[in-house]
Protein backbone atom coordinates (compact mmCIF):
# COMPACT_ATOMS: atom_id res chain seq x y z
CA UNK A 1 0.00 0.00 0.00
CA UNK A 2 1.25 3.47 -0.88
CA UNK A 3 1.46 6.20 1.48
CA UNK A 4 -0.98 8.58 2.63
CA UNK A 5 0.50 11.31 2.06
CA UNK A 6 0.70 15.34 3.37
CA UNK A 7 1.51 18.36 1.76
CA UNK A 8 4.55 18.43 3.78
CA UNK A 9 5.63 14.65 3.85
CA UNK A 10 7.77 15.34 -0.09
CA UNK A 11 11.09 13.55 0.27
CA UNK A 12 12.52 16.73 0.59
CA UNK A 13 11.31 17.90 3.49
CA UNK A 14 11.39 14.29 5.04
CA UNK A 15 15.30 14.78 4.70
CA UNK A 16 15.75 18.21 5.92
CA UNK A 17 13.27 17.89 9.12
CA UNK A 18 14.78 18.56 11.91
CA UNK A 19 11.95 18.38 14.70
CA UNK A 20 10.95 16.62 18.02
CA UNK A 21 8.77 13.26 16.24
CA UNK A 22 5.92 12.08 18.16
CA UNK A 23 6.85 9.14 20.68
CA UNK A 24 4.46 6.61 18.95
CA UNK A 25 5.77 3.07 17.81
CA UNK A 26 4.33 0.26 16.26
CA UNK A 27 2.18 -1.89 18.48
CA UNK A 28 1.17 0.91 20.36
CA UNK A 29 -2.78 1.71 21.38
CA UNK A 30 -4.15 4.59 20.62
CA UNK A 31 -6.95 5.65 22.51
CA UNK A 32 -10.09 7.94 21.90
CA UNK A 33 -12.63 8.51 24.06
CA UNK A 34 -15.01 5.53 22.06
CA UNK A 35 -12.25 3.29 19.86
CA UNK A 36 -9.02 2.15 20.23
CA UNK A 37 -6.30 1.89 17.21
CA UNK A 38 -3.24 -0.56 17.45
CA UNK A 39 -0.60 1.06 15.42
CA UNK A 40 0.13 -1.09 12.31
CA UNK A 41 2.50 0.78 10.32
CA UNK A 42 3.71 4.32 9.36
CA UNK A 43 3.38 5.51 6.28
CA UNK A 44 4.18 9.05 6.13
CA UNK A 45 6.31 11.71 7.90
CA UNK A 46 7.06 15.38 7.91
CA UNK A 47 7.60 18.48 10.11
CA UNK A 48 3.79 18.18 10.74
CA UNK A 49 4.57 14.58 12.90
CA UNK A 50 3.45 11.08 11.43
CA UNK A 51 0.92 9.20 9.42
CA UNK A 52 -0.16 5.49 10.69
CA UNK A 53 -2.00 3.11 9.69
CA UNK A 54 -4.20 1.67 12.36
CA UNK A 55 -6.40 -1.10 12.87
CA UNK A 56 -9.53 -0.43 15.01
CA UNK A 57 -9.84 -2.23 18.09
CA UNK A 58 -13.58 -2.47 17.90
CA UNK A 59 -14.71 -2.78 14.61
CA UNK A 60 -11.50 -4.30 12.82
CA UNK A 61 -11.39 -1.67 10.48
CA UNK A 62 -8.09 -0.09 9.19
CA UNK A 63 -7.44 3.90 9.45
CA UNK A 64 -5.04 6.39 8.71
CA UNK A 65 -4.25 8.68 12.07
CA UNK A 66 -2.03 12.02 11.06
CA UNK A 67 -0.56 12.13 14.38
CA UNK A 68 0.22 15.82 14.92
CA UNK A 69 3.51 17.04 16.49
CA UNK A 70 3.02 18.51 20.06
CA UNK A 71 4.07 22.41 19.40
CA UNK A 72 2.96 25.41 20.67
CA UNK A 73 4.00 27.34 18.23
CA UNK A 74 1.71 25.48 15.01
CA UNK A 75 -1.34 25.51 18.17
CA UNK A 76 -3.24 27.81 16.20
CA UNK A 77 -2.91 26.22 12.62
CA UNK A 78 -3.81 22.75 14.19
CA UNK A 79 -7.09 24.35 15.25
CA UNK A 80 -7.81 25.90 12.15
CA UNK A 81 -8.01 22.67 10.67
CA UNK A 82 -9.50 21.28 12.88
CA UNK A 83 -12.40 23.45 12.67
CA UNK A 84 -12.33 23.12 8.64
CA UNK A 85 -12.03 19.23 9.30
CA UNK A 86 -15.02 19.24 11.25
CA UNK A 87 -16.80 21.14 8.34
CA UNK A 88 -15.40 18.46 5.74
CA UNK A 89 -16.86 15.79 8.53
CA UNK A 90 -20.62 16.30 8.04
CA UNK A 91 -20.84 16.50 4.04
CA UNK A 92 -21.15 12.72 1.94
CA UNK A 93 -17.16 11.95 1.40
CA UNK A 94 -18.10 9.36 -1.06
CA UNK A 95 -19.79 11.20 -3.33
CA UNK A 96 -18.14 14.26 -3.37
CA UNK A 97 -14.18 13.52 -3.55
CA UNK A 98 -13.11 14.09 -0.53
CA UNK A 99 -11.64 12.04 2.49
CA UNK A 100 -13.58 11.10 5.19
CA UNK A 101 -12.54 12.45 8.60
CA UNK A 102 -14.10 10.33 11.77
CA UNK A 103 -12.88 11.88 14.63
CA UNK A 104 -9.72 13.45 16.50
CA UNK A 105 -8.35 12.92 20.22
CA UNK A 106 -4.91 13.69 21.76
CA UNK A 107 -2.40 10.84 22.86
CA UNK A 108 0.06 12.25 25.45
CA UNK A 109 0.12 15.63 23.91
CA UNK A 110 -0.47 14.82 20.69
CA UNK A 111 -3.25 15.77 18.62
CA UNK A 112 -4.31 12.88 16.58
CA UNK A 113 -6.74 12.82 13.63
CA UNK A 114 -8.35 9.88 12.22
CA UNK A 115 -9.02 9.37 8.47
CA UNK A 116 -10.22 6.54 6.33
CA UNK A 117 -7.08 4.99 4.57
CA UNK A 118 -6.67 5.36 0.57
CA UNK A 119 -4.57 3.63 -1.95
CA UNK A 120 -1.52 5.80 -3.60
CA UNK A 121 -1.62 9.17 -4.97
CA UNK A 122 -1.47 10.29 -8.77
CA UNK A 123 2.07 10.37 -8.92
CA UNK A 124 2.53 6.83 -7.82
CA UNK A 125 0.03 6.34 -10.34
CA UNK A 126 1.47 7.63 -13.33
CA UNK A 127 4.92 6.12 -12.22
CA UNK A 128 3.23 2.53 -12.84
CA UNK A 129 1.98 3.85 -16.13
CA UNK A 130 4.98 4.52 -16.98
CA UNK A 131 6.00 5.24 -20.25
CA UNK A 132 1.82 5.47 -21.17
CA UNK A 133 0.62 8.91 -19.86
CA UNK A 134 -3.31 8.67 -18.83
CA UNK A 135 -5.70 8.54 -22.08
CA UNK A 136 -7.87 11.83 -22.28
CA UNK A 137 -11.07 9.64 -20.97
CA UNK A 138 -9.29 8.45 -17.91
CA UNK A 139 -8.17 12.42 -17.08
CA UNK A 140 -11.89 13.14 -18.04
CA UNK A 141 -12.75 10.75 -14.82
CA UNK A 142 -10.28 12.23 -12.36
CA UNK A 143 -11.26 15.87 -13.21
CA UNK A 144 -14.66 15.23 -13.02
CA UNK A 145 -14.46 14.24 -9.66
CA UNK A 146 -12.26 17.17 -8.14
CA UNK A 147 -14.60 19.92 -9.78
CA UNK A 148 -17.29 17.84 -8.16
CA UNK A 149 -15.09 18.16 -5.04
CA UNK A 150 -14.28 21.93 -5.78
CA UNK A 151 -18.04 22.92 -5.89
CA UNK A 152 -19.22 20.44 -2.64
CA UNK A 153 -16.26 22.90 -1.03
CA UNK A 154 -17.60 26.31 -2.54
CA UNK A 155 -20.22 25.34 -0.58
CA UNK A 156 -19.19 25.21 2.23
CA UNK A 157 -16.73 28.19 1.93
CA UNK A 158 -13.66 26.66 2.12
CA UNK A 159 -10.52 26.90 -0.56
CA UNK A 160 -8.23 23.96 -0.18
CA UNK A 161 -5.35 25.93 -1.26
CA UNK A 162 -2.69 22.54 -1.50
CA UNK A 163 -4.21 20.98 -4.88
CA UNK A 164 -1.20 19.03 -6.40
CA UNK A 165 -0.25 15.47 -7.55
CA UNK A 166 0.63 14.31 -3.68
CA UNK A 167 -3.16 15.41 -2.41
CA UNK A 168 -5.27 13.52 -4.20
CA UNK A 169 -5.52 9.72 -4.08
CA UNK A 170 -6.68 7.14 -5.37
CA UNK A 171 -9.18 5.06 -3.26
CA UNK A 172 -8.81 1.70 -4.47
CA UNK A 173 -6.09 0.85 -7.53
CA UNK A 174 -7.80 -2.97 -8.13
CA UNK A 175 -11.40 -2.25 -6.97
CA UNK A 176 -11.89 1.08 -8.22
CA UNK A 177 -8.92 2.55 -10.31
CA UNK A 178 -9.65 5.90 -11.32
CA UNK A 179 -11.93 6.65 -8.10
CA UNK A 180 -10.16 9.82 -6.38
CA UNK A 181 -10.09 11.37 -3.12
CA UNK A 182 -8.97 14.80 -2.17
CA UNK A 183 -6.84 14.70 1.26
CA UNK A 184 -5.29 17.04 3.32
CA UNK A 185 -7.09 20.26 4.87
CA UNK A 186 -3.85 21.32 6.61
CA UNK A 187 -3.68 24.35 4.54
CA UNK A 188 -7.42 25.12 3.92
CA UNK A 189 -8.85 28.87 4.09
CA UNK A 190 -12.60 29.93 4.58
CA UNK A 191 -13.48 32.23 1.89
CA UNK A 192 -15.01 34.46 4.38
CA UNK A 193 -11.48 35.24 6.29
CA UNK A 194 -9.08 35.44 2.46
CA UNK A 195 -6.64 38.34 3.36
CA UNK A 196 -4.87 39.86 0.59
CA UNK A 197 -1.28 38.37 0.27
CA UNK A 198 -0.85 35.09 1.75
CA UNK A 199 1.26 32.88 0.15
CA UNK A 200 -0.19 29.92 -0.12
CA UNK A 201 -0.47 27.41 -3.21
CA UNK A 202 2.16 25.03 -3.85
CA UNK A 203 4.81 26.21 -6.72
CA UNK A 204 3.82 25.01 -10.09
CA UNK A 205 0.15 24.70 -8.84
CA UNK A 206 -0.09 28.32 -7.61
CA UNK A 207 -2.74 31.29 -9.80
CA UNK A 208 -0.85 33.85 -10.68
CA UNK A 209 -3.24 36.16 -8.79
CA UNK A 210 -1.69 34.50 -5.29
CA UNK A 211 2.05 35.04 -7.23
CA UNK A 212 1.11 38.61 -8.18
CA UNK A 213 -0.52 39.71 -4.42
CA UNK A 214 -4.29 40.22 -6.22
CA UNK A 215 -7.66 39.55 -4.95
CA UNK A 216 -8.17 36.34 -4.68
CA UNK A 217 -11.42 33.36 -4.76
CA UNK A 218 -12.28 29.79 -4.98
CA UNK A 219 -10.80 30.27 -8.77
CA UNK A 220 -7.49 29.55 -7.59
CA UNK A 221 -8.40 26.14 -6.74
CA UNK A 222 -9.78 25.73 -10.23
CA UNK A 223 -6.11 26.63 -11.21
CA UNK A 224 -4.58 24.21 -9.55
CA UNK A 225 -7.46 21.63 -11.41
CA UNK A 226 -6.08 22.51 -14.24
CA UNK A 227 -2.61 21.83 -13.86
CA UNK A 228 -3.54 18.45 -12.31
CA UNK A 229 -5.02 17.84 -15.68
CA UNK A 230 -2.16 19.09 -17.74
CA UNK A 231 0.29 16.96 -15.34
CA UNK A 232 -1.73 13.84 -16.11
CA UNK A 233 -1.90 14.44 -20.26
CA UNK A 234 1.82 15.60 -20.24
CA UNK A 235 2.87 13.85 -17.71
CA UNK A 236 4.75 16.28 -16.15
CA UNK A 237 4.51 19.51 -14.36
CA UNK A 238 2.84 21.75 -16.65
CA UNK A 239 4.79 24.88 -14.67
CA UNK A 240 8.01 24.69 -12.89
CA UNK A 241 7.75 23.57 -9.29
CA UNK A 242 11.26 24.44 -7.56
CA UNK A 243 11.24 28.56 -8.35
CA UNK A 244 8.47 30.79 -7.98
CA UNK A 245 10.54 33.25 -10.74
CA UNK A 246 10.90 29.91 -13.15
CA UNK A 247 7.40 29.08 -12.81
CA UNK A 248 5.75 32.67 -13.68
CA UNK A 249 8.38 32.61 -16.72
CA UNK A 250 6.97 29.23 -18.21
CA UNK A 251 3.39 30.38 -17.47
CA UNK A 252 4.37 33.76 -19.19
CA UNK A 253 6.06 31.30 -22.12
CA UNK A 254 2.73 29.00 -22.18
CA UNK A 255 -0.30 31.74 -21.89
CA UNK A 256 1.03 34.61 -22.54
CA UNK A 257 1.62 37.45 -20.29
CA UNK A 258 -0.81 38.67 -17.47
CA UNK A 259 -2.58 41.67 -18.56
CA UNK A 260 -1.20 45.33 -17.68
CA UNK A 261 -4.41 46.16 -15.45
CA UNK A 262 -3.85 42.68 -13.45
CA UNK A 263 -0.08 43.36 -13.03
CA UNK A 264 -0.91 47.15 -12.27
CA UNK A 265 -2.64 46.23 -8.97
CA UNK A 266 -0.55 43.25 -8.34
CA UNK A 267 0.75 44.29 -4.33
CA UNK A 268 4.04 41.82 -5.59
CA UNK A 269 4.38 42.92 -9.32
CA UNK A 270 7.40 44.63 -8.85
CA UNK A 271 9.21 41.38 -7.11
CA UNK A 272 8.92 40.19 -10.80
CA UNK A 273 8.35 42.60 -13.05
CA UNK A 274 10.01 45.88 -14.78
CA UNK A 275 8.51 48.89 -16.33
CA UNK A 276 9.90 49.66 -19.63
CA UNK A 277 10.77 52.96 -20.43
CA UNK A 278 10.04 51.93 -24.40
CA UNK A 279 6.40 51.50 -23.92
CA UNK A 280 5.48 48.82 -26.76
CA UNK A 281 2.23 46.16 -26.71
CA UNK A 282 2.85 46.10 -22.70
CA UNK A 283 4.74 48.58 -20.12
CA UNK A 284 5.48 45.53 -18.14
CA UNK A 285 8.00 43.08 -18.79
CA UNK A 286 9.69 40.16 -16.98
CA UNK A 287 12.77 40.24 -15.18
CA UNK A 288 15.74 38.86 -16.54
CA UNK A 289 17.18 36.52 -13.87
CA UNK A 290 19.67 39.26 -13.12
CA UNK A 291 17.40 41.73 -12.68
CA UNK A 292 14.81 39.40 -10.31
CA UNK A 293 18.32 38.45 -7.99
CA UNK A 294 18.96 42.63 -7.53
CA UNK A 295 15.53 43.21 -6.67
CA UNK A 296 14.91 40.33 -4.56
CA UNK A 297 18.63 39.40 -3.14
CA UNK A 298 17.89 35.70 -4.43
CA UNK A 299 18.91 34.30 -7.14
CA UNK A 300 16.58 32.30 -9.46
CA UNK A 301 16.85 28.40 -9.37
CA UNK A 302 18.08 26.36 -12.38
CA UNK A 303 15.00 25.52 -14.30
CA UNK A 304 13.16 21.91 -13.07
CA UNK A 305 15.43 18.85 -14.19
CA UNK A 306 14.54 16.86 -17.47
CA UNK A 307 11.83 19.08 -18.57
CA UNK A 308 11.58 20.91 -21.93
CA UNK A 309 11.88 24.31 -23.06
CA UNK A 310 7.75 25.72 -21.63
CA UNK A 311 5.66 26.44 -25.30
CA UNK A 312 2.25 27.39 -26.06
CA UNK A 313 -0.41 25.62 -24.46
CA UNK A 314 -1.46 24.99 -28.15
CA UNK A 315 1.55 23.22 -28.62
CA UNK A 316 1.53 20.84 -25.75
CA UNK A 317 -1.79 19.65 -26.09
CA UNK A 318 -1.22 19.21 -29.82
CA UNK A 319 -4.17 18.75 -32.12
CA UNK A 320 -3.59 16.21 -34.83
CA UNK A 321 -4.56 16.77 -38.69
CA UNK A 322 -7.70 14.97 -39.42
CA UNK A 323 -6.96 11.39 -40.33
CA UNK A 324 -4.24 10.89 -38.04
CA UNK A 325 -6.69 9.74 -35.34
CA UNK A 326 -10.49 8.91 -35.12
CA UNK A 327 -12.95 12.00 -35.36
CA UNK A 328 -14.19 10.93 -31.85
CA UNK A 329 -10.62 11.73 -30.23
CA UNK A 330 -9.93 14.91 -32.10
CA UNK A 331 -12.86 16.26 -30.67
CA UNK A 332 -12.01 14.72 -27.52
CA UNK A 333 -8.29 16.17 -27.86
CA UNK A 334 -10.25 20.01 -28.76
CA UNK A 335 -12.46 20.05 -25.96
CA UNK A 336 -9.81 19.27 -23.62
CA UNK A 337 -7.54 21.89 -25.09
CA UNK A 338 -10.85 24.34 -24.64
CA UNK A 339 -11.64 23.45 -21.23
CA UNK A 340 -8.01 23.79 -19.89
CA UNK A 341 -8.06 27.46 -21.90
CA UNK A 342 -11.22 28.17 -19.44
CA UNK A 343 -9.33 27.02 -16.30
CA UNK A 344 -5.97 28.56 -16.97
CA UNK A 345 -7.31 32.37 -17.23
CA UNK A 346 -4.97 34.30 -16.35
CA UNK A 347 -7.31 36.51 -14.71
CA UNK A 348 -9.30 34.75 -11.85
CA UNK A 349 -12.18 36.51 -11.89
CA UNK A 350 -12.50 35.64 -15.88
CA UNK A 351 -11.68 31.20 -14.71
CA UNK A 352 -14.63 29.12 -15.45
CA UNK A 353 -16.07 28.04 -12.10
CA UNK A 354 -16.45 24.77 -10.88
CA UNK A 355 -20.08 24.49 -11.55
CA UNK A 356 -19.69 25.69 -15.55
CA UNK A 357 -16.79 23.27 -15.79
CA UNK A 358 -19.20 20.32 -14.53
CA UNK A 359 -21.18 21.60 -18.06
CA UNK A 360 -18.13 22.00 -20.37
CA UNK A 361 -18.33 19.91 -23.60
CA UNK A 362 -14.60 17.97 -22.10
CA UNK A 363 -16.58 16.73 -19.51
CA UNK A 364 -20.23 15.55 -20.38
CA UNK A 365 -19.36 14.79 -23.93
CA UNK A 366 -20.10 10.95 -24.80
CA UNK A 367 -17.71 8.20 -23.42
CA UNK A 368 -19.19 5.69 -26.51
CA UNK A 369 -17.97 8.35 -29.01
CA UNK A 370 -14.05 7.89 -27.71
CA UNK A 371 -11.76 6.20 -29.92
CA UNK A 372 -9.84 4.46 -26.87
CA UNK A 373 -12.05 2.87 -25.02
CA UNK A 374 -10.32 -0.30 -24.65
CA UNK A 375 -8.31 0.79 -22.07
CA UNK A 376 -8.43 -1.25 -18.65
CA UNK A 377 -9.20 1.99 -16.43
CA UNK A 378 -11.80 3.29 -18.95
CA UNK A 379 -14.66 0.52 -17.26
CA UNK A 380 -14.15 2.36 -14.17
CA UNK A 381 -16.34 5.45 -15.41
CA UNK A 382 -19.60 4.43 -15.27
CA UNK A 383 -18.82 3.68 -11.42
CA UNK A 384 -17.32 6.84 -10.59
CA UNK A 385 -20.44 8.73 -12.40
CA UNK A 386 -22.77 6.96 -10.72
CA UNK A 387 -21.13 8.27 -6.83
CA UNK A 388 -21.05 11.58 -8.21
CA UNK A 389 -24.81 13.19 -7.56
CA UNK A 390 -25.99 15.87 -10.50
CA UNK A 391 -27.67 17.66 -7.71
CA UNK A 392 -23.82 18.97 -6.62
CA UNK A 393 -24.00 21.22 -9.39
CA UNK A 394 -27.49 22.15 -9.52
CA UNK A 395 -28.48 23.00 -5.65
CA UNK A 396 -30.94 25.27 -6.53
CA UNK A 397 -32.95 22.82 -8.42
CA UNK A 398 -32.85 19.66 -5.30
CA UNK A 399 -37.05 20.40 -4.92
CA UNK A 400 -37.21 18.17 -7.60
CA UNK A 401 -34.32 15.68 -8.39
CA UNK A 402 -35.96 13.34 -10.19
CA UNK A 403 -37.27 15.73 -13.30
CA UNK A 404 -33.59 17.64 -12.84
CA UNK A 405 -31.39 14.24 -13.78
CA UNK A 406 -34.21 13.89 -17.20
CA UNK A 407 -33.52 17.84 -17.82
CA UNK A 408 -29.32 17.67 -16.79
CA UNK A 409 -29.67 14.38 -19.28
CA UNK A 410 -31.03 16.16 -22.44
CA UNK A 411 -28.78 19.34 -22.02
CA UNK A 412 -25.83 17.40 -21.65
CA UNK A 413 -26.71 15.51 -24.78
CA UNK A 414 -28.01 18.95 -26.45
CA UNK A 415 -25.02 20.72 -25.26
CA UNK A 416 -22.41 17.86 -26.91
CA UNK A 417 -24.63 17.90 -29.91
CA UNK A 418 -23.89 21.44 -30.48
CA UNK A 419 -20.22 21.66 -30.12
CA UNK A 420 -19.78 18.66 -32.70
CA UNK A 421 -22.14 21.06 -34.92
CA UNK A 422 -19.92 23.63 -34.39
CA UNK A 423 -16.38 21.63 -34.63
CA UNK A 424 -17.29 20.72 -38.28
CA UNK A 425 -18.83 23.88 -39.10
CA UNK A 426 -15.72 25.34 -38.18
Amino acid sequence: MCSWTSSESSASSVSSMKVTRPEVKLGKVLYSKSNAYSVLDFIGEGCFGKVAVCKNLDTSETVAIKILKNDPAAKQDTEKELSILKMVSVIDASSTNVVKFFEQFEHEGNICLVFEVLDCDLIHLLEERQPQPLSLDEIRVIAHQLLVALVTLKRIGILHTDIKPDNIMIVNRKEQPLMVKLIDFGNAILASKIKLGLEIQPVGYRAPEITLGLPYNENIDIWSVACIMAFLFLPGNLFAVNCEYQMLKHIICVLGQPEDRLLHAGKYTENYFTEDEEVGVSQYRLMTPEEFEAANNEKPKNPDACRDPPKSLEDMIELPTEGEIADGQLENRKAFLDLLKQMLHLDGNQRISASQALQHPFITMDQQAASDSSSPLINDMSLAERQIPSSDITTDFESNKSMLKRVHKFLRRLTTAFYRMATLLH
